[in-house]
């Protein structure tokens, strides 16, 4: 007798983690932009959203392509730069910082501000 229960709480369980991922998998191929692991666009596409939006003059300050920039996802607060859109002030954003060929490498890289869904230039970070 208990076998056989030990038989159907098996077979509950596996049942169960099949239907788990059955529905991440729909998800990801509902959804292009979410992946098995769930993580949303990836880096790579920030950085050439963000580039293709940049003025050639801020480009020829920048080292490279724009592909060893560096991202990372921060709360965005008042007084970090010259941002266009105070709507943005307390929200989750990308913050792009491209390395720059500056003569004087104490004014460190250009850090632009996106939007993290429509990866818009939201604005620049100040430089030392």
């Amino acid at each position: 007798m208990k076998k056989i229960g030990l038989v159907i709480v098996i077979s509950i369980v596996s049942i169960t983690l099949s239907a788990c991922s059955d529905q991440n998998e729909q998800a990801s191929k509902t959804d292009p932009k979410v992946t098995h692991n769930q993580t949303k666009v990836t880096n790579k596409d920030v950085r050439e959203d963000v580039w293709e939006q940049l003025t050639e003059e801020k480009k020829e300050h920048i080292v490279g392509s724009g592909k060893e920039a560096s991202i990372q996802q921060i709360t965005l607060r008042e007084g970090m730069g010259m941002i266009k859109d105070n709507n943005f002030i307390g929200k989750e954003v990308y913050l792009v910082d491209f390395p720059s060929d500056e003569d004087n490498p104490t004014l460190g890289g250009i850090g632009v501000y996106a939007d993290s869904k429509s990866h818009k230039i939201i604005g620049f970070g100040y430089r030392d």
